[in-house]
This record gives C-alpha cells, structure tokens and sequence, in this order.
C-alpha cells in the first residue's frame, strides 16, 4: 500500500455561531476544534463518538457541505490526493465551481437517513443519473445503463425496473443501497459513510456493512466510516479515531485501540457494550452527557464525566493536547500511561488489514 495519504486533515477548526441570552450577544462556538487525521489508499478509518461530537460536521467540511453562513471554517487545512494531476489540494480554497468536480465524483457521501437525503419528487433513476451525467462524459442511454448496473452491484433485483419507482416505494433497506448506488456510480476514490445503519434493522445493518466491504475490496476504495457503535468499528475499521466534545481523544490502530484503550472516555465506551452471554453484571453508563458546545468546560472537556479525575487541578485548568504515548498510537489524557513522555506528533495510521479470505 502506498505510504502517501489520499485525505489529511490537519488542525480543523469549525465554528457556528450561538445567542448568548445573558449578555444579548452573538458568539461563536467550536462544534470542531483542532482535529488532524489521515485516510490511506484502501483503508477504513471509523470515526466514533456521540451524537454532537463532531465526527458529521468534520465529514461535512471535506466536501465543503458544512453551511457558511452561519457555519465557519475559522483554520487547518483539508489536503486531498488529485488523481488527475497527482498533487495536494487543499480542499477548503478550493471554490464552490471546483469542489463540484470533487463531490461525487472522487469523493462520495453516504447520509444517515436515506429518506430525508433522496428527492421524493424524483425517480431512482433521475437521482442516480444526475451526478453520472455531470461527472461522466456519457449520454443518457449510456447513464441510465451505469445507472442500472450501480443498482445491480448493490444487490436490488431488476435494477431496470427499480429505476422508475420513487424513494417512498421502496424500504428502508433498498432506499440505503440505493444511497450507495448513487454514491458509487462515479467510482469514488473516497466514500464518506455517516452512520450508514443507524436506521436500519440488525439484519438490514449487517446486509448493507458487508456490502460495503466487498464493494470497496473490489474498487479498491477508501472509507471514513462515522458511527458509534463499536460492534461496527471492530468488524470493519483498520485505525479508530475516538472524537469528544469537538476533538480526537484517542486514535490508533483498531488493534490497539480496541486492545489497550488510553483514554477513560474510550474505555467507558467499551465498558458500556453488552457482552453475549454475559448476564452477571449491569451495563456501564458514563455518568452525565455530551457538553453543549457552546459551554464547554475548562481543563479537559471530559474531566466532569470522569471517574478518574479525583479534583486533580489539572484536569480541572488544562487542556491536555493530542500526544503519541506509544507507537501510532495517541491520547489526550494527564493521566495516561506514558503521557508525559508522549510526542505531539500528527496522527497517522497506515495500519490495513488483510482481506478475508472467501
């Protein structure tokens, strides 16, 4: 696998602005602050976290889909591969005009709600063809022939006919295959999969995850896969990145993540998955919720959820920075094992594991 990223995000920094009711003024909020990741040729890199982390706004802001106004990119930079011309841009000065030619066409979107993402004035087929046509130098026989062959790929029956029905005659199921279709039908380099199963039953969930997989053995295709279910990263990421309160926390290898978690916020996530057959014991909860961005705590965002803080000072009055404690593997934590030997080197995992074998 090539050692050159095809996405890096370095030090993302977005912003939306709040009414502050008491002083009667506008300010803006961190929704995501200072994150820096890699995605290599190939590999899946999940991104997990709770619902108002900030793992959508970051997959929005790589194709320029987080609103501005009232949203802002207040620093960092996006630098994705060009396979055109083989060189780094940077996809936050890159112009509406230009990132047209990106959307879609080497980078695709899956949404979390198939339903709401679909036009329901529209037929599959018009929704499919639409970015064929404006990527693709193709006519119309030909994009409908692309179109109902990306139908094919995903796995629904009689893609031909399937064209001319709308989104609400389909289910669930067949609206997020036909969300995939859509997003594949360019042959992206990158897919960027929000919480692709969220609304789908356990079995529809594990139907549309393993299509994904083949589907990107076979296109040799990368993934950002944003969730928060741990079941899902174990089964399909290569390197994790535990985000909290607008930051990464925690990042590494799935091996290494899943096998020594650093920080207390990951390992009360693990502590809160049900284990099967184990009926001993209660579930884990992490005490309290996700702060409101715009009251972030001082010190370490988690320190008030956290049972491992004991009023220490500097979890309380500092904010303690993304460092590698051991090798590729990274924590934002005072009390890490190894922290204070810790490098504040960029996070940057090739780790891809091996295809199973069928």
């Amino acid at each position: 696998m090539s050692q050159q990223p095809i996405l890096r995000i370095e030090n993302l920094s977005v912003s939306f602005p709040v009414v502050d009711l008491t002083h009667r003024a506008n300010r803006r909020v961190r929704a995501v602050n200072g994150v820096s990741l890699s995605v290599y040729p190939q590999q899946t890199l999940a991104v997990v976290g709770e619902s108002g982390c900030g793992k959508s706004v970051t997959a929005l802001s790589i194709l320029q889909l987080a609103p501005t106004p009232p949203g802002s990119y207040d620093g960092g930079q996006i630098w994705w591969n060009d396979d055109q011309t083989d060189q780094q841009m940077n996809l936050l000065s890159r112009t509406d005009r230009q990132m047209r030619d990106i959307r879609g066409n080497q980078i695709a979107m899956i949404f979390q709600e198939p339903m709401t993402s679909l036009n329901p004035v529209y037929t599959i087929g018009q929704q499919i063809m639409e970015a064929i046509l404006l990527h693709q130098s193709v006519g119309r026989s030909q994009a409908r022939q692309i179109a109902t062959e990306a139908l094919d790929d995903v796995g629904i029956a009689d893609p031909a006919s399937r064209l001319k029905e709308y989104p609400h005659q389909l289910s669930g199921g067949m609206r997020q295959r036909v969300m995939i279709a859509m997003a594949l039908a360019c042959q992206p380099r990158l897919l960027l999969a929000d919480e692709p199963t969220t609304a789908l039953d356990v079995t529809i969930q594990a139907q549309i995850l393993e299509l994904l997989r083949d589907l990107q053995d076979k296109r040799h295709m990368s993934v950002m896969l944003i969730t928060h279910d741990l079941s899902v990263v174990a089964e399909n990421a290569d390197a994790v990145a535990v985000m909290y309160a607008g930051r990464i926390v925690e990042y590494g290898s799935v091996h290494d993540v899943f096998a020594t978690p650093l920080h207390p916020y990951t390992r009360g996530l693990f502590a809160s998955m049900p284990v099967l057959g184990d009926t001993s014991h209660r579930l884990v909860t992490i005490p309290g919720n996700m702060p409101n961005p715009a009251d972030f705590p001082t010190g370490c965002p988690f320190h008030p959820r956290c049972g491992e803080v004991h009023n220490d000072p500097k979890c309380i009055n500092d904010d303690p920075p993304l460092l590698e404690v051991h090798d590729k593997h990274w924590v934002a934590c005072w009390h890490a094992p190894d922290y204070h030997d810790g490098k504040p080197t960029t996070p940057n995992v090739t780790y891809r594991r091996q295809a199973t074998a069928v």
